[in-house]
């Protein structure tokens, strides 16, 4: 337990497969571990001591940067007190992978949310009929038939759709997809990436193949838009050595602070946010600023759906 905590600080444990899925339990393992520490306090307290403390340090280190009380409010104030700034809503989500998953339901809570722009991950062709009803009079990429649902992805988007580009690297989810909105008078660079998941060691390094493509790409590119959004399902949680590391994007989770919205089995969902792994995220560049990020769970589904507001300010 404790060798797992410390994970996310030794490199090399990021080239053995078990130890890298291990270190996405930061969360679980933190409580555990108190919770062990204070149990063995009942045979010997000053054990207990010792072991709070180095957990508390432990935990402070692998948590300290995005575990963040303040930026929410604040950033709430700066976004509702700031004339330059015009919002738009984002809702991304990542069916399960069993084609169980009722789809109906999902597809009547994303037509009532009514996003400006809805990234949905895991969609095949039993998903068609519900996405052509969803893309009814907005823009869209994925559902024509010269596009194809590449790396199973959908993107609808109220924006006009100005350019697309599909960056092919790999045979199976390989793709990442860039496209350019026209939001609120501004070009919004849009990518979305959905790479394999890590469900045996080779496509967990296929995944890393990945991660590390979209790392190359976006710090090697020296004209990033100041408004680019990168919307993808790592697989991954940011305590992962092969988490991306974006020279010109902060992610979601660093901004408001680690979220969770996968759960093993739908029995952690009683632990709430404590069951939960974060391997949905979001990057964004210097000119926008995030707000109002949720992670709401879904009847059935391992899934929670991720939403959240951008807003675009204007150069000073």
């Amino acid at each position: 337990m404790f060798l797992g905590q410390l994970t996310p600080r030794v490199d090399v444990f990021k080239n053995i497969y078990q130890l890298d899925l291990i270190t996405n339990l930061q969360v679980q393992l933190a409580l555990f571990s108190v919770l062990l520490s204070i149990a063995l306090g009942m045979w010997n307290r000053s054990l207990m001591l010792t072991l709070l403390v180095i957990n508390g340090l432990v935990i402070s280190a692998n948590f300290s940067g995005y575990v963040n009380f303040d930026f929410l409010s604040e950033q709430k104030e700066q976004i509702k007190t700031r004339s330059d700034v015009r919002k738009f809503s984002i809702v991304q989500y990542t069916f399960d992978t069993e084609i169980s998953q009722s789809l109906p339901p999902i597809y009547d809570l994303l037509t009532q949310l009514d996003k400006d722009i809805i990234v949905l991950f895991n969609v095949n062709d039993l998903h068609k009929s519900y996405l052509k009803d969803l893309s009814k009079g907005k823009f869209s990429y994925g559902l024509r038939q010269k596009e194809g649902l590449a790396s199973n992805i959908a993107i609808i988007t109220k924006f006009a759709i100005q350019s697309k580009r599909r960056n092919t690297f790999l045979d199976e989810r390989g793709d990442i997809i860039e496209l350019k909105l026209f939001v609120k008078d501004q070009t919004v660079k849009l990518t979305v990436m959905h790479p394999p998941e890590p469900a045996s060691k080779l496509h967990w390094q296929r995944r890393n193949l990945m991660l590390n493509t979209l790392e190359t790409m976006e710090n090697t590119n020296n004209t990033v838009s100041p408004y680019s959004l990168i919307i993808s399902e790592l697989y991954t949680s940011v305590w992962s050595r092969h988490f991306p590391m974006l020279d010109n994007y902060r992610s979601c989770a660093a901004s408001l602070g680690v979220y969770g919205n996968w759960y093993f089995n739908n029995t952690l969902k009683l632990l709430g946010n404590f069951g939960a792994i974060n391997t949905s995220h979001c990057f964004y560049s210097y000119r926008l600023k995030l707000s109002n990020l949720e992670s709401n769970s879904i009847l059935g589904g391992l899934h929670n759906m991720v939403i959240y507001e951008l807003a675009l300010q204007n150069n000073t």
